[in-house]
C-alpha cells in the first residue's frame, strides 16, 4: 500500500520501484524450450507468460486474483462542446457497472476478475484545461491517493479502465502533451463526435497546448494541467501494482 502526502513524494517513489525477476523470466522461457510444441508457436502468449513470470518471480506463475478497476469522473473541457452526450451519462453508465449491465462486467465474470467501480467527485468537474489548470494540486493528490488505494495487495492481475463523458479530449490532449505529434493524430471520434464535435475537440486541445506550453517535460505538471479525476487515479493504482 502506497500513500502520498506530497505530490513531491512521486519522485522518490518513482526512485524505488522495483524491476522484474530477471531469473525467473529465464527459468520461465528455458521451460518453454521443453515443451513439446515449435518455438514460438504460442506467439504473444509466450511473450506475456515470460513478463508475468518476471513480476510475480516465479517461472510458472498463476492468477488467482484477477482485479479489475472502473475510476469514472467528469471533465470541464465539456464546457467547449467536446462531448456527443451529456456528462449525466457519466453517472448512468456508472450504475450500468454496478447493476451488471456493462460489456466490462460480462469479461470480468467469464474470466474471473473481480470488478470495483469507483466514482470521483461526480457532482464536481475537473475545469476546463482551456482556462486554466484542469486540477488543483489537493484534487490531483486525492485521486492519485484513492486510485492507490483501490489496488488489492494480493492482485496479481490488475486491469484499469475509466468512464467519463468527455475522457478522449483529456486523453487526446495528455497525449498530444506527453508524445508530441500534431492533433489530429491523437483526437479521434470517442462515442460518436460527428465532423463538427472532431472540430471541437482539435480546437479545444489545441488551444490547451498553447496554454500549457510551458509544462512540456514535466509529466506531472501535464497531469494536473490537464486531469481528470480518473485518469489521475489510473496512475496511482499504476504506482500502487507496481511497487
Amino acid at each position: 500500500m502506497i500513500h502520498l502526502d506530497r505530490l513531491t513524494d512521486i519522485d522518490t517513489l518513482i526512485a524505488e520501484l522495483p524491476a522484474p525477476d530477471a531469473a525467473a523470466q529465464s527459468a520461465a522461457r528455458r521451460r518453454q524450450s521443453s515443451l513439446t510444441k515449435p518455438p514460438g508457436s504460442l506467439g504473444r502468449l509466450e511473450e506475456l507468460a515470460e513478463f508475468m513470470a518476471g513480476w510475480r518471480a516465479t517461472a510458472r506463475p498463476e492468477i488467482t486474483n484477477a482485479q479489475a478497476l472502473i475510476f469514472a469522473g467528469n471533465h470541464g473541457i465539456c464546457a467547449q462542446g467536446v462531448n456527443a452526450f451529456p456528462q449525466s451519462v457519466t453517472a448512468q453508465m456508472v450504475q450500468n457497472f454496478e447493476a451488471g449491465g456493462a460489456a466490462i462486467n460480462q469479461l470480468c465474470q467469464t474470466s474471473g476478475a473481480e470488478l470495483s467501480v469507483i466514482a470521483l467527485e461526480q457532482l464536481a468537474p475537473t475545469q476546463d484545461f482551456t482556462a486554466g489548470n484542469a486540477m488543483t494540486e489537493a484534487q490531483v493528490l486525492s485521486a492519485l491517493n484513492r486510485g492507490a488505494a483501490a489496488v488489492q495487495s494480493d492482485t496479481q492481475v490488475l486491469i484499469l479502465g475509466e468512464m467519463g463523458i468527455g475522457n478522449s479530449t483529456v486523453a487526446a490532449a495528455l497525449c498530444a502533451a506527453l508524445f508530441g505529434g500534431s492533433t489530429a493524430k491523437w483526437v479521434g471520434p470517442g462515442t460518436g463526435s460527428n465532423a463538427d464535435g472532431m472540430t471541437r475537440k482539435m480546437t479545444a486541445v489545441e488551444a490547451g497546448l498553447v496554454r500549457h506550453a510551458s509544462l512540456i517535460g514535466n509529466p506531472l505538471a501535464i497531469l494536473q494541467a490537464f486531469g481528470g479525476h480518473e485518469q489521475v487515479a489510473i496512475c496511482g493504482a499504476i504506482l500502487a501494482a507496481r511497487m
